[in-house]
């Protein structure tokens, strides 16, 4: 392959690349964000100063991810009824498989 070829190769992948990347926040859209997200000013700079550096590098996302959602109050268990369940399905063996059953059924993971 030629050399120019090449050349032609490698700038066509790296405009293709910046293209697809996040743009960069401006330095009051990076404060905003920092105060949002609980790494404003405050007792430690360490802490906002990193984060205002990775934020303007565009290494942290501009958009929130969606937090997960509670189980909602019919899915939750009683404690009665997830201890009849593990006696019922078998699941009082160890202390360890009992806790963790009981942790699932009472997040309402377990029906």
């Amino acid at each position: 392959m030629s050399r120019s070829a090449v050349l032609i190769t490698v700038a066509v992948m790296v405009i293709a690349t910046q293209a697809v990347a996040q743009p960069r926040a401006s330095f009051s859209v990076c404060e905003a964000l920092a105060e949002q997200r609980a790494s404003g000013p405050g007792p430690s700079e360490r802490t906002h100063n990193q984060f205002m550096r990775d934020c303007l590098a565009g290494k942290v996302p501009l958009t929130t991810p969606p937090l997960p959602r509670p189980a909602s109050e019919a899915q939750v268990q009683s404690f009665e009824k997830c201890e009849a369940l593990a006696e019922q399905r078998g699941a009082g063996g160890s202390d360890r498989n009992h806790r963790s059953f009981m942790r699932q059924c009472m997040a309402g993971r377990i029906r």
